[in-house]
């Protein structure tokens, strides 16, 4: 398991009356591992490898895109802090697939933040690297299809 960072280049979320939307873009080449130090070879190695054909071929699809098409309210399960339900188009290699996710979207004044935990599946997007779901007899070196992505939006009127 690693994890890392992976920066907005712009993004927009748009609130009138009880209806909101947004899209973002994300900076595939803005990659960090956190995981493993930075004077470390291998956090230069790993990096990379994410960066390269086997994952997200970032030299071919240098951005990601999020397209909000759906938010609604929400009843948190236990243990979820959420207050809305968001729908929308991820696109990923040029690849373009729906996802939800529960997020705690809280607006102050001129301000909003939206904090959400969801799990995609890689594969959906043609990540096939080390995959299960491609590929038999992988042992060790199976590489789990779903990733995990932690969100941490903060804005303000613009």
């Amino acid at each position: 398991k690693h994890n890392g960072v992976i920066s907005l280049k712009d993004g927009v979320f748009s609130v009138e009356g009880d209806k909101m939307s947004g899209n973002f873009t994300v900076d595939m080449t803005s990659i960090v591992v956190k995981d493993i130090p930075m004077d470390n070879e291998y956090n230069g190695k790993l990096t990379g490898h994410l960066k390269s054909p086997d994952f997200f071929s970032v030299a071919d699809h240098p951005e990601a895109k999020f397209e909000i098409t759906k938010v609604v309210p929400y009843k948190a399960k236990d243990g979820e802090e959420a207050n809305y339900k968001v729908t929308g188009n991820l696109t990923i290699k040029g690849i373009t697939h729906e996802i939800s996710f529960p997020a705690m979207i809280t607006m102050d004044g001129d301000s909003f933040s939206a904090k959400a935990t969801t799990s995609i599946d890689r594969s959906r997007w043609d990540i096939r690297y080390g995959s299960g779901s491609f590929f038999d007899n992988l042992g060790d070196k199976l590489i789990y299809d779903d990733f995990h992505l932690e969100i941490n939006l903060v804005g303000s009127k613009g």
